[in-house]
């Protein structure tokens, strides 16, 4: 009986070690859908951030009101295109001062293609064949702002609130003054819609 026992779990041992392996391959895999994700779904229905990037030190910024915050919790995404000639003298601009600052920046491009500042553009994508308008396109100008180059929104990394920052080329103080803005108005919970009007200037390619 003994043996019959002995001879049974030698039998079942490797089919034990195959669905463990099994199992410990199918959570490496999941794991590594989880981490392969290369920026967050900023606003988009139903999604989360997914943060892949190890936690970096405290980019710390003083609000006019004398409240710090953390830059990393924020970052800009530019609407632009490589044949939009204001997004051409908009985009090193926004470039040198987010390195220079520390903030993170997600270029998503209208015409397919990424220019010299950001050549690796991200190409806004329709969810199904019947969805109208991309998804990325309608969480950020579905408020009525004009679909138009180059256009920047502040974000909130934990959240997914988005913030409209500006439309058209213009210099990097403006646009440092209007984040500290938008980033205040996100503390103090304001909705986006409740901020009047989004700045903008004449310079910028209509879609």
């Amino acid at each position: 009986m003994r043996l019959k026992v002995l001879l049974a779990a030698a039998v079942l041992l490797p089919v034990l070690a195959q669905a463990s392996v099994a199992d410990d391959i199918a959570a490496l895999e999941q794991a590594k859908g989880l981490q392969g994700a290369q920026l967050p779904d900023f606003g988009l229905p139903g999604a989360a951030p997914v943060r892949t990037a190890p936690a970096r030190p405290p980019n710390l910024m003083t609000l006019t009101d004398g409240r710090r915050v953390n830059l990393n919790d924020y970052a800009v995404v530019v609407f632009m295109q490589r044949g939009c000639q204001y997004s051409a003298k908009f985009d090193p601009k926004l470039r040198a001062w987010a390195d220079e600052a520390g903030v993170k920046v997600y270029p998503y491009t209208l015409d397919g293609y990424g220019d010299t500042s950001f050549p690796v553009a991200l190409i806004p994508r329709k969810a199904g064949p019947n969805e109208p308008i991309a998804g990325e396109i309608l969480t950020f100008f579905g408020n009525g702002l004009p679909i138009a180059t180059p256009t920047t929104f502040m974000v909130n990394v934990n959240t997914n609130m988005a913030y409209p920052l500006y439309q058209g080329d213009t210099d990097m103080s403006t646009l440092s003054q209007r984040l500290a803005q938008m980033i205040e108005a996100d503390i103090d919970h304001l909705p986006p819609d409740t901020l009047g009007p989004v700045p903008s200037s004449a310079s910028l390619t209509p879609q």
